[in-house]
């Protein structure tokens, strides 16, 4: 049961970190693109905030998966 948990994690781990890619690939080119300084600063914010939630992001859902 075990080796299937840790298939979950790394699984959901990817598909997380494509999410995230994704996600920073769209703020990045809004911020580039866009002559609003409150879109810039709101993405740059939204940035900051992907980057230090992913840790504690994966964290959380390790924690789900060790409880099934």
């Amino acid at each position: 049961m075990n080796i299937l948990k840790e298939f979950a994690k790394i699984f959901i781990k990817s598909k997380l970190d494509d999410e995230k890619r994704k996600l920073k690939d769209k703020l990045q080119k809004q911020i580039i693109t866009t002559t609003s300084t409150s879109v810039v600063a709101r993405n740059t914010a939204y940035l900051r905030i992907i980057d230090t939630l992913n840790g504690k992001g994966i964290a959380e859902v390790n924690k789900i998966i060790d409880k099934i």
